[in-house]
């Protein structure tokens, strides 16, 4: 499953499913009952959570990078939220980048997605990749900038916290 609770609680978070065809088939409505979004990734038991770790991986390098960039732009003096909303309309734009920096530049670190769980799965993301004898590099850094910030005491906080402390350290 990939989303915050609150997609859990209304039926549109994104449910990665591996499994044989035909167990799939059998359940399908069900699994359309608790979810809007289904994506059969294979038969291979397994490769559901590594796809969610893949996709996590991602997500921390996006939302690091989307941090960093306002964090900077901030530096700049420029306006974060005039300079997210030229992101939101050109070719940095990503999904997590807008959700997580809009909260942050409002103040609004309430945890939705705490910054210990983004630190958790791209630990876990880096350990599979290693595995398999890949070194994400991007991925390596951004796993730094969460264990780094839940060490400097930002674990329990939104993982929109990244900004926040981007922005302290570069004053």
């Amino acid at each position: 499953m990939s989303s915050a609770p609150a997609r859990a609680r209304d039926g549109t978070m994104s449910m990665m499913i591996a499994c044989p065809e035909d167990l799939f088939v059998r359940h399908r409505a069900l699994l359309e009952w608790l979810s809007s979004r289904l994506v059969q990734v294979s038969g291979r038991i397994g490769d559901s959570m590594r796809t969610e770790l893949v996709n996590n991986l991602l997500a921390a390098i996006n939302l690091a990078g989307a941090a960093e960039a306002l964090a900077l732009a901030t530096r700049l003096g420029l306006d974060p939220a005039v300079t997210l909303d030229v992101i939101e309309r050109s070719s940095g734009q990503d999904w997590i980048g807008g959700d997580r920096m809009r909260r942050a530049l409002a103040g609004d670190l309430a945890p939705r997605a705490h910054t210990s769980l983004l630190r958790k799965d791209a630990a876990l993301a880096l350990d599979m990749a290693h595995a398999v004898l890949v070194q994400p590099e991007l991925g390596a850094t951004a796993a730094t900038l969460f264990a780094r910030a839940c060490d400097d005491g930002w674990a329990d906080l939104d993982d929109a916290s990244l900004y926040d402390m981007l922005a302290r350290r570069q004053r």
